[in-house]
C-alpha cells in the first residue's frame, strides 16, 4: 500500500492534548482498570429536559430535516441578540453583526483562514486552549505566544509584546473567564487590550465560552468596553453554561466585517446547524436562567469542597476564580507536570490534565475539572 504522507499542516501541529487523554483512558478500560477521571471539562450534569425534549420534539418536523440555513435561524439570532441584550446590556444586530457556531471551537478555529494570510502573526495566550494554536497553523500563519504567568494574575503584559510581532499581527486570541488558569480579567486589562488593538490593527477573538461559569463577579463582554465593537469578535458556546457539550452550538458576534469573513468560510465548509438543535438552543436561552443559577451554586459547593481538601495535600498555590476547573501548582516533590499526571494515572488511578499540555508557560501546574460528582471528588481527594 502507498505512504500517503501528511500535509506540513499537520506535521507542524502538536499531538492535540485531549486526543492524547483519551488514549490513556481507552487503555485503562480495555485493561479494566476502574479510575477517576478530573480531566476534560464535560459537565456530568444532564442538560435540562425541556432542552432535550424540544430536541426531540423538533427532530421529526421535516423541515428540520434538510440543510440548515448558513447563516442560522433568524429566530436563533433573534434570542441570542435578546439574551446578550439582557446579560450584557450590549445590544447586537441580529441580521449582521450574530453568526451561530457548531460549537464555539469551530469558529475559533475556522476564524483565522477569513483574515490571516501566511507570514501574518497570530497571537495566542500560553497556556491556553489547544485550539487557538491548530487555528493559526492551519491558516499558515506565524505564531507569537503572549506568557501568562502567575506573577502577573495570568494575564498577558502586552507592552512586551515586541513591535515586530504588533505590526505584522492579524488576530490576538484571549480567554477569559480563563482556561485552564480560572482568571477574570479587570476591566483596566479589557480597556489596555482594546487600546492596544485600536492602536495595532489588530482583531481582538475573545473567547467568552465560560462567561457564565463563574463564583462572584460577573465577567463582562469585550463590547462592554468603548472601542471593541471595531476590532473585535466574541464567541460564546451553549456546551458550558447548559452542560450541552454534545449538542454543538454556539455563536460569534460582533463586527459586522468579522461576522461576514467567518461566514464566507462557514458557507464553504458546513451545512449549518441541525435545525432542531438551533431550537434546542433557542429554548435554553429562553426559558433556562433558573438551570444556570443552579449549575453554578452546584460548581461552586464542589470547587469550595475540592480546594478546600486540596491545600492540605501538599500542593502549591491553588487557583479556582471561575470555570469548572482548579489550576494547581505541583506538589513540592514533582517538577514536571507529565510526569506528575503519570504518577496520578499509575499510582492513585486519577486522571488531570498536564499543565505544560496547555503550553510551556503551563508547566509547574495541573488541572483538575470539576465535572464529577461530590462523592466521587470525594474519593479522589482521599486517594490524594
Amino acid at each position: 500500500m502507498k505512504d500517503f504522507k501528511l500535509s506540513q499542516r499537520l506535521l507542524d501541529l502538536p499531538p492535540y492534548l485531549f486526543a492524547e487523554i483519551d488514549r490513556q483512558k481507552k487503555q485503562l478500560r480495555e485493561q479494566g482498570v476502574a479510575f477517576i477521571d478530573l480531566s476534560i471539562g464535560d459537565p456530568d450534569i444532564p442538560a435540562p429536559a425541556p432542552i432535550v425534549e424540544t430536541l426531540s420534539r423538533a427532530a421529526n418536523v421535516k423541515e428540520n430535516q434538510k440543510y440548515a440555513l448558513d447563516q442560522g435561524k433568524y429566530e436563533l439570532r433573534k434570542t441570542i441578540k435578546e439574551w446578550f441584550a439582557k446579560r450584557f446590556n450590549v445590544t447586537l444586530n441580529e441580521n449582521t453583526e450574530i453568526l451561530p457556531l457548531i460549537g464555539s471551537k469551530e469558529g475559533l478555529v475556522h476564524f483565522p483562514l477569513a483574515f490571516v494570510n501566511k507570514g501574518d502573526y497570530v497571537i495566542i495566550p500560553n497556556p491556553g486552549y489547544p485550539g487557538y494554536r491548530g487555528a493559526a497553523i492551519f491558516a499558515g500563519a506565524k505564531l507569537y505566544e503572549m506568557p501568562l504567568r502567575e506573577t502577573n494574575f495570568f494575564l498577558p503584559d502586552l507592552k512586551k509584546i515586541p513591535a515586530s510581532v504588533r505590526n505584522k499581527a492579524k488576530i490576538i486570541y484571549v480567554n477569559y473567564p480563563n482556561n485552564p488558569t480560572t482568571a477574570l480579567a479587570p476591566d483596566d486589562f479589557l480597556k489596555d487590550l482594546i487600546s492596544f488593538c485600536l492602536k495595532y490593527g489588530i482583531i481582538c477573538a475573545y473567547d467568552n465560552a465560560y462567561s457564565e461559569i463563574y463564583f462572584s463577579n460577573k465577567p463582562k463582554s469585550i463590547f462592554e468596553i468603548d472601542g471593541a465593537r471595531e476590532i473585535a469578535v466574541e464567541f460564546h458556546s451553549l456546551s458550558k453554561t447548559f452542560c450541552m457539550t454534545g449538542f454543538r452550538i454556539g455563536w460569534a458576534c460582533g463586527n459586522e466585517h468579522l461576522i461576514k469573513g467567518l461566514l464566507k468560510v462557514k458557507t464553504n465548509i458546513d451545512s449549518g446547524i441541525f435545525g432542531a438543535i438551533q431550537e434546542a438552543g433557542i429554548n435554553a436561552l429562553t426559558n433556562e436562567g433558573a438551570y444556570c443559577t443552579t449549575l453554578r451554586a452546584t460548581i461552586k459547593e464542589r470547587r469550595d469542597f475540592f480546594v478546600e481538601h486540596l491545600k492540605q495535600k501538599n500542593f502549591g498555590t491553588v487557583y479556582a476564580d471561575s470555570t469548572f476547573y482548579v489550576w494547581a501548582k505541583l506538589p513540592r516533590a514533582f517538577k514536571s507536570s507529565i510526569e506528575f499526571s503519570k504518577y496520578l494515572i499509575a499510582q492513585k488511578r486519577i486522571i488531570a490534565t498536564p499543565g505544560v499540555g496547555f503550553g510551556k508557560y503551563g508547566e509547574g501546574f495541573i488541572r483538575f475539572a470539576l465535572t464529577l460528582d461530590k462523592g466521587i471528588i470525594q474519593n479522589a481527594i482521599d486517594l490524594l
